[in-house]
């Protein structure tokens, strides 16, 4: 089986609704990484559009096989996300990783995150939608 690392930033990173290590415990975990773009609350999930004129968005790179990049592929396309291969900055590293980003008319008039941290948001988020409990977004 091939390996591949993917770059999550909002609910599947620790601390999140979906994190990656507890629906995948094969997942494994290579550290904390950025790359540019835009973060965009799309109400139970953010979205995120590259652009490399904007500043940092947080998130998590995990080494993964192919049987769950089928299964995250399957989960992300179900909410209009494709995945791309982008470069990801980890300190003075970078290194290519799948990313998934929601198409382009799902984020525009949603609100940008100007952190570029999702879990942090999250903490702060008082309107979450009826299907999201309040409790599964503390971390």
């Amino acid at each position: 089986m091939d390996k591949h690392l993917v770059f999550v930033y909002g609910t599947l990173r620790q601390g999140g609704v979906r994190a990656l290590s507890h629906l995948f415990p094969g997942a494994k975990f290579i550290g904390q990484a950025k790359v540019s773009g835009s973060l965009y609350d799309l109400g139970p999930h953010p979205g995120l559009r590259l652009d490399e004129a904007s500043p940092p968005v947080i998130g998590e790179v995990y080494e993964i096989d192919d049987k769950i990049l089928r299964k995250l592929d399957e989960i992300e396309e179900s909410s209009a996300y494709t995945r791309k291969q982008v470069e990801v900055s980890q300190g003075n590293d970078k290194m290519l990783c799948w990313i998934y980003s929601p198409a382009s008319e799902l984020s525009h008039r949603r609100r940008l995150i100007a952190s570029g941290d999702w879990i942090e948001y999250a903490k702060t988020k008082t309107e979450w939608p009826a299907d999201v409990w309040p409790d599964e977004t503390e971390s």
